[in-house]
């Protein structure tokens, strides 16, 4: 494996891009793994995009550099840099190849009619909110479905209006260094605070109150379509009515995706269109803990709970009372400490 490396031992990093931030993962090496290099940290750090942009264009500088740069097949080397400058200068290539990537194709081998269709997409709903929808199901289909979902929201979907919170709730301040849940958590408290609800469980008049919605929208509906994800657009502009379609039929979590829409709408207030998914970006992540900690605020939990020991049955309490499903109590109590994430398969069999 040295030779594959070329001499060099690489790191067990792994990094992924999320818009305005950069994902790096760091691996520690198995105990008793014996070798010339170990790697010893645990870590998962965020850094602002486009200064990883800056430095990697430093590098690739210095690298094509005539003098200082490499001189075996360094002419090759700095035409393939001086292409890959053309087509990020050029606006139109830059988005193409942007949604290529997002699909999982490599350059020119996406399908031209699904990346023409994403493109007027983007043109219409803002090229954030389809990149959204494409990393909620990234396939060639990416497009087929976010037209159709498109189409279930507005002949199903259920009318909102957020308007009075969004010009009362101050825009979120998205920091890339920063856990989305960290903002999200203060977006929840404010919310609750302009509900006139800073404590209790929320019920089902309250919250359709809150989000400008009938009480039916909340309720458990058997004949829901399956769709790949929720999704809320206007077509009156982001700040204009919403229309939500759910995936969710059952009261609980319905009430959790309307939270989320709401959320959404606040982390991307200039956007008209919200997919609700169940990927990792920036954006979801925000969206359930916004949701998780408006309805089931993190300190009422211990409170309610009174143990920092709870067993399922206390679980299955706590969810009954804020009106939650089990998994949003015990997730939230993975994500604050109160329980191994290493137990969290352990209890749900026990369950």
């Amino acid at each position: 494996m040295a030779a594959v490396g070329g001499g060099y031992s690489w790191p067990r990093l792994c990094l992924w891009g999320d818009l305005d931030r950069i994902g790096l993962l760091s691996q520690a090496d198995p105990v008793g793994v014996v070798g010339p290099v170990r790697y010893l940290t645990d870590a998962i750090v965020y850094i602002d995009a486009a200064h990883f942009e800056r430095e990697v264009d430093d590098f690739l500088n210095r690298v094509a550099d005539e003098q200082q740069g490499f001189t075996l097949d360094g002419q090759a080397l700095r035409a393939l840099i001086d292409a890959l400058r053309q087509e990020r200068s050029d606006p139109q290539t830059a988005r193409w190849r942007r949604l290529e990537a997002r699909l999982g194709f490599d350059p020119d081998q996406a399908p031209d009619a699904h990346i023409q269709t994403l493109n007027t997409l983007a043109n219409h709903h803002g090229l954030e909110s389809v990149e959204e929808a494409i990393a909620a199901v990234p396939s060639a289909q990416a497009s087929h479905i976010l037209e159709r979902e498109l189409q279930t929201t507005r002949e199903k979907g259920h009318r909102c209006d957020f308007s009075h919170l969004l010009s009362r709730i101050p825009e979120i301040e998205r920091k890339p260094t920063e856990p989305p849940w960290v903002a999200a958590e203060q977006a929840a408290q404010q919310t609750r605070a302009i509900a006139g609800m800073e404590r209790g469980p929320m019920r089902n008049k309250r919250l359709a109150d809150l989000l400008g919605t009938a009480v039916k929208s909340v309720r458990a509906e058997a004949g829901t379509d399956r769709l790949h994800y929720g999704l809320r657009i206007s077509d009156q502009g982001p700040t204009g009515r919403q229309t939500t379609a759910l995936r969710a039929r059952w009261a609980t979590a319905r009430r959790f995706e309307l939270c989320r829409a709401l959320g959404d709408t606040l982390w991307a207030r200039d956007t008209s269109l919200g997919p609700i998914a169940d990927s990792s970006t920036a954006r979801q992540k925000f969206q359930r803990a916004f949701a998780q900690s408006l309805l089931c605020p993190f300190s009422e939990l211990l409170e309610y709970l009174k143990t920092d020991s709870p067993d399922s049955d206390d679980i299955a309490a706590a969810a009954r009372h804020f009106h939650v499903g089990e998994a949003v109590v015990q997730t939230l109590l993975v994500n604050k400490g109160i329980i191994a994430r290493s137990q969290l398969p352990d209890r749900l069999e026990a369950a």
